[in-house]
């Protein structure tokens, strides 16, 4: 049975309306579970990602700010910040958060390669192939380490 007053039931449902892209009805799913508990970090996020997915960038940084206002070490925010200075190509900002995620998730492969991915459009191409080996070392599987690391060689001369 689901527990209408449990903020998690509401985000497990937007959850599954994000899986099928329906990105605004995960978004008042994710709504809901906040103002069940204000103070449910996850459920931000989440949001987050949905204001990600639909390009409202202003409305995402909005809610990954208030998750890591409630939680300072909530990486999967700070990841979420990150990814959207990258997307708007403000770079030197995107490092800082994707850093500061890696440091408390140090054993991300996902953290490292856009580390390494940040580093590569910042023309840091020697620091962007450690980074990458390092997210390739971290999880083997990771085919986006794998390509990315592919685009600096191939940038570079050296593929």
């Amino acid at each position: 049975a689901l527990d209408r007053l449990a903020p998690q039931s509401w985000c497990v449902l937007g959850n599954f309306f994000s899986s099928q892209k329906e990105h605004e009805a995960a978004i008042e799913f994710f709504q809901r579970a906040l103002q069940l508990d204000p103070g449910f970090t996850y459920a931000y996020t989440l949001a987050g990602h949905e204001y990600f997915a639909n390009e409202d960038f202003e409305k995402g940084l909005a809610c990954y700010r208030n998750a890591i206002r409630l939680d300072p070490r909530h990486y999967n925010a700070m990841y979420g910040l990150a990814q959207i200075y990258y997307r708007q190509e403000k770079y030197d900002m995107a490092l800082c958060h994707f850093k500061s995620a890696a440091q408390i998730n140090p054993r991300s492969s996902v953290l490292h390669c856009y580390i390494g991915m940040t580093l590569h459009k910042q023309n840091m191409h020697d620091r962007a192939l450690l980074k990458l080996q390092e997210a390739i070392t971290l999880d083997p599987k990771n085919p986006l380490a794998r390509y990315e690391r592919a685009n600096v060689l191939m940038a570079l001369d050296r593929l």
